[in-house]
C-alpha cells in the first residue's frame, strides 16, 4: 500500500507548476487604453447631450406653431364671418387677368379694343405658339366690367355655342386671328380675357388685358 502513494507524491512533484505571472503593461499602453476609454465617455455624453437639445428645439417649435396656426383658423373665420358678402363675391368673380400656359401652349398676344364704329362691340385679335403637343379645343372671351352699375363677367361665346363655329380651335405650331364680340346692351367692358379649354374642360392656357380705348382717325 506504500508504494503506490511515494509513485503519486513523486508524479505531482515533478508538475511544473500552474500559476502563470503576466508582465506588466507598458507605460505608453496604459495611457493609451485610459485615453481611448475617457475619449468614448466623453463622445457618449456629447451624443446624449445634443440629442436632448434636438428634442428640446422641436418641442419648442411644435410647442409654438400650434397657437399660431390655432389663431390663424381663427382670424379667417372671424374675417369670414364679418364680410360675408365680400368673400363670396371674390369666389363668384373670376380672375381675367390671369396668364397661364401649360404643355408649351401659350397665348403670346391679346389686344382688345373698342370699335368706334358700332357701339357695344369689341375688336380682338390674338396670336398663340405652340412648342408642345396638338391643342384642339375651344376659346372662351371673358368680359369683366360693369352693367348697370354692378360688377359683372360676361362669357362669350356662351357654353352652349362652343362646339361649333369660330370657338373651336386648332393650334399646331402658330396661329394669328383676329374677330369682333357683340356686348349685350350696358356692359360697360374693363378687361378682357381669352382662354383656351381642353375638350377635358381644364384650362392649357390664359391671358387677360385691359380693354383699349378706340382708335382715333
Amino acid at each position: 500500500m506504500g508504494m503506490p502513494f511515494s509513485i503519486g507524491r513523486t508524479l505531482f512533484a515533478q508538475m511544473p507548476p500552474s500559476i502563470v505571472i503576466n508582465e506588466p503593461l507598458p507605460r505608453w499602453k496604459a495611457m493609451v487604453l485610459s485615453g481611448f476609454r475617457v475619449a468614448s465617455l466623453v463622445l457618449v455624453c456629447a451624443a446624449l447631450f445634443y440629442a436632448g437639445m434636438l428634442f428640446e428645439r422641436y418641442r419648442q417649435r411644435t410647442a409654438a406653431s400650434t397657437p399660431v396656426a390655432e389663431s390663424a383658423s381663427q382670424t379667417g373665420d372671424e374675417q369670414k364671418a364679418a364680410q360675408p358678402e365680400r368673400g363670396t363675391q371674390a369666389t363668384a368673380t373670376p380672375d381675367v387677368m390671369e396668364l397661364r400656359k401649360l404643355e408649351g401652349l401659350d397665348i403670346q398676344a391679346l389686344q382688345v379694343v373698342r370699335d368706334n364704329t358700332v357701339p357695344g362691340q369689341l375688336r380682338y385679335e390674338f396670336t398663340i405658339s405652340n412648342e408642345g403637343r396638338l391643342y384642339e379645343g375651344t376659346l372662351e372671351f371673358l368680359i369683366a366690367g360693369t352693367l348697370e352699375g354692378r360688377p359683372t363677367v360676361w362669357e362669350y361665346p356662351p357654353s352652349g355655342q362652343r362646339a361649333v363655329g369660330s370657338a373651336q380651335m386648332r393650334v399646331g405650331r402658330y396661329i394669328k386671328t383676329e374677330g369682333k364680340i357683340q356686348l349685350p346692351p350696358g356692359l360697360v367692358p374693363e378687361a378682357v380675357a381669352l382662354r383656351l379649354r381642353e375638350p377635358s374642360g381644364s384650362i392649357r392656357a390664359s391671358r387677360g388685358v385691359k380693354v383699349a380705348a378706340p382708335e382715333q382717325n
